[in-house]
């Protein structure tokens, strides 16, 4: 079979091409790391490369909600702490404002501080992450939280609490809304709440009173009427007298499962109400501290009423301490939860990558071995092809 010098010219450069396409691809996969450069290197492993590199991505959004709730579960975390410290230098203020050997003066200058302290805490309930949204507004993000009117607090968020999708199969709250940290706390202590009437003119104090029986409390109304310094009644919100007895300054007085303990001495017509427990919200707890405090009193029977007015405040910010407390250990258990939820996105992505790299990454080893011997596998070519470019008849001649 003959031949023709065209065909030895296309064969040989068709092997000479291929060896360059060869050697041109493992320079390509040298270069980039990558031992797949396009589907088809292999189909199989370019769909399964896909599904990881998507799992991936996903890992990375989670990653990326992890890293925002944590930031604004900080802030929070700190607002809170915050927010408890303020409220406990209030407590221990009006403590010492309730001594005896306070002066209107002093009690005056109290006050003044507590001004600030109620300052600070709506500066905090105000405050917003590093993107500028508001962290204790709700859905209502943009909003400024708090807004301060006439010496009323409104709160402009909603009641509403973002969930962010943290993994596969978790997600995990934002920020509490500023309704469940600083609005609605239950005043008194808990069930009702005690005030001494202004017209009183004794010098007798009643305290924030207690449950004894939560089965005979039926949240009615009831006023103690002192109808002489050593007798008393229970009238009910109509008037009708329900009980009564002889007054022991000190000594418990008990009605429909409520116990309140009266001190000091009452004067006929003296009153105090017993009224179910009403939503405050945290802001007016410490103002009418405040209010109390900054009001000049005279006479036995003022100061008895005021000592009456810090008590049932004194209550007042321990429930507000007891709201702001439980919101905190909340956040502290989101955060707990959410480092670990970023460990294990972490341990998945690791794994992720793992596996993608066993099937994209290239063997360096391997491939700088094929490469050597593509390159002498072109060269063989190159020698071969010089050699029958220089054939010739004449040669045998």
């Amino acid at each position: 079979m003959r031949i023709s010098t065209a065909q030895i010219y296309s064969a040989a450069i068709s092997g000479m091409l291929d060896q360059q396409g060869k050697l041109l691809e493992t320079q390509n996969q040298l270069s980039t790391g990558k031992r797949l450069l396009s589907p088809s290197d292999d189909p199989v492993g370019a769909v399964r490369s896909l599904e990881l590199q998507r799992a991936l991505a996903k890992t990375d959004q989670f990653q990326t909600n992890v890293n925002l709730l944590d930031s604004r579960l900080r802030l929070e975390e700190s607002a809170l702490s915050e927010s408890v410290q303020i409220l406990q230098q209030v407590r221990e203020r009006a403590l010492e404002a309730n001594n005896a050997t306070q002066t209107n003066e002093t009690r005056l200058a109290i006050s003044r501080e507590l001004d600030q302290q109620l300052d600070a805490l709506l500066t905090i309930a105000n405050t917003r992450d590093a993107e500028g949204r508001s962290i204790f507004a709700g859905y209502q993000q943009d909003v400024q939280a708090f807004t301060l009117t006439n010496g009323s607090v409104t709160y402009n968020g909603d009641d509403g609490q973002r969930m962010l999708q943290v993994g596969t199969n978790r997600q995990l709250a934002d920020t509490s809304p500023g309704s469940e940290v600083f609005m609605g706390v239950v005043n008194g202590n808990g069930h009702f709440q005690t005030r001494a009437a202004d017209s009183n003119t004794g010098d007798a104090v009643i305290d924030a009173g207690a449950i004894t029986d939560i089965a005979a409390f039926n949240g009615d109304a009831v006023d103690i009427v002192f109808t002489s310094a050593s007798d008393y009644e229970l009238r009910d919100a109509s008037g009708v007298v329900i009980g009564g007895g002889a007054y022991q300054s000190g000594g418990s007085i008990n009605v429909n499962g409520m116990m309140v303990t009266v001190d000091g001495t009452p004067a006929a017509g003296d009153q105090f109400s017993l009224r179910p427990s009403e939503a405050e919200d945290v802001f007016s707890m410490v103002a009418q501290l405040r209010d109390t405090l900054m009001q000049p009193r005279t006479g036995a029977a003022q100061r008895a009423q005021q000592t009456s007015d810090i008590n049932s405040a004194l209550v007042n910010i321990d429930q507000a301490l007891d709201r702001l407390i439980a919101r905190q250990s909340e956040s502290g258990t989101r955060m707990q939860a959410l480092e670990r939820q970023k460990d294990v996105n972490e341990n998945i992505a690791l794994q992720v990558e793992e596996n993608l790299g066993s099937i994209t990454d290239l063997d360096y080893a391997e491939a700088i071995s094929r490469f050597q011997q593509q390159q002498l596998g072109l060269q063989a070519a190159q020698q071969a092809f010089a050699k029958v470019q220089g054939l010739s008849l004449f040669n045998y001649l």
